[in-house]
């Protein structure tokens, strides 16, 4: 466990073992702990670990999350831990991990699962339940805007995705009931040469202790880490032997033109 800063926030996080570095990223009142059954086959896999509990989550400070909130802490992270080799967020994570790509965020794999296209599917739906209606919904979403300081249109997930350059794989359950399944193809249509799994029978949460969908992500993320479980991998860890590694991997950072030209 270690805690490091984002704005003027202390944030909980944890790391697992050495190697090319995966973030777990959970979702909407979750914590950074629903994302263990992941841990092992990504450390049995060569990678090191990492995870966090959002702002305003487990036991990290703050009152209030926003997606940009979230992927700020997310950048934060990576400049002090990073770069990481991948990405992998669910729920809300998920969508925050998508709008962190597109704030250029450096990763070489992500793994979305379960996400929403926007968060204000979750703000209509407690709205409906408080008895708002369709006009009252739409004023309070505007003045939520204004307190966010972003337009939910502005993080919708397929809005963003055409110009990931990071490979991504979408997974969604069939069955899920808080996420619709829709929300997972239009993003997997979206980012460009992206794979999309369809999972039945999983829900929401469920998928993430799935051990197909666990043994997939692992598969897609070691794809592109060819040193992941290799002789270098020992050496390769978080912080300044990350970057070490990021810099060997030349896919990843292309030169600048004055060098690549030579």
């Amino acid at each position: 466990p270690f805690r490091f800063r984002s704005g003027d926030l202390s944030l909980q996080a944890w790391r697992w073992g050495e190697g090319p570095a995966v973030l777990l990223v959970h979702g909407w009142g979750g914590r950074g702990g629903q994302l263990h059954p992941f841990v092992g086959p990504l450390r049995a896999a060569g990678f090191a670990v990492l995870t966090l509990d959002g702002p305003g989550h487990g036991r990290s400070e703050g009152h209030t999350a926003t997606v940009p909130r979230f992927a700020q802490a997310l950048m934060d992270l990576a400049a002090q831990e990073g770069p990481f080799h991948g990405l992998l967020g669910h729920s809300f994570g998920g969508a925050t991990t998508a709008f962190a790509l597109s704030r250029g965020i450096e990763a070489a794999r992500a793994v979305v699962i379960a996400a929403p296209e926007s968060p204000e599917i979750f703000y209509r739906e407690l709205l409906a339940a408080l008895g708002f209606q369709a006009g009252r919904q739409d004023r309070f979403l505007r003045a939520l805007e204004r307190d966010f300081g972003v337009r939910f249109e502005d993080v919708r997930t397929p809005g963003l995705a055409p110009d990931f350059q990071t490979p991504g794989l979408v997974i969604h359950d069939a069955e899920d009931r808080e996420v619709p399944f829709a929300h997972g193809r239009a993003l997997a249509a979206a980012w460009p040469g992206a794979r999309f799994r369809a999972t039945e029978g999983l829900g929401h949460r469920r998928i993430l202790k799935d051990p197909a969908v666990i043994a997939e992500a692992v598969a897609f993320l070691k794809e592109g880490a060819p040193m992941a479980g290799g002789p270098l991998a020992a050496g390769m860890g978080h912080g300044a032997s990350g970057l070490e590694w990021h810099l060997l991997r030349r896919d990843l950072r292309p030169l600048p033109a004055s060098l690549s030209a030579g």
